[in-house]
């Protein structure tokens, strides 16, 4: 166990050096670094990481085989919505229309009109899971 907070993400990304798989050891040192960073940047209490344990262990309560509570709280973070335009980008042109899985975020927007980097972001229906427009 480290005894000084500067010791903690090295340990922890000699260990994710290891991971045989180069795609998953990229992604999980990445992980490390800014969750790592996360929690120094806004010096997260003892009781705030336990509410935010509990958080995570009802979102795996709340889901089952017809529900998935992650994806909704992916969703509302805006993390389903930047995955979608990353791999289907091109102004929408390569839409995905298999899974929409950010309405909640999508429609706040739409709502709003927020704008950003000048487009707008739209949701277009179940049949259209990301549109960029403007």
């Amino acid at each position: 166990m480290s005894r000084y907070e500067g010791d903690v993400t090295p340990a922890v990304l000699a260990v994710m050096a290891a991971t045989p798989d180069p795609r998953l050891r990229e992604i999980m040192v990445s992980l490390v670094k800014h969750l790592h960073g996360f929690v120094s940047e806004v010096r997260l209490s003892e009781a705030e990481f336990r509410e935010a344990t509990a958080i995570i262990n009802q979102i795996g309560k709340l889901s089952n085989d017809a529900h998935n509570e992650a994806v909704l709280m992916a969703g509302t973070l805006g993390v389903s919505s930047l995955v979608c335009l990353l791999n289907n980008g091109d102004k929408g042109a390569n839409r995905n229309r298999s899974k929409p899985a950010w309405p909640i975020l999508a429609n706040a927007l739409a709502i709003h009109g927020e704008r950003r980097h000048d487009r707008q972001v739209r949701y277009g229906g179940p049949a259209a899971v990301c549109q960029w427009a403007g």
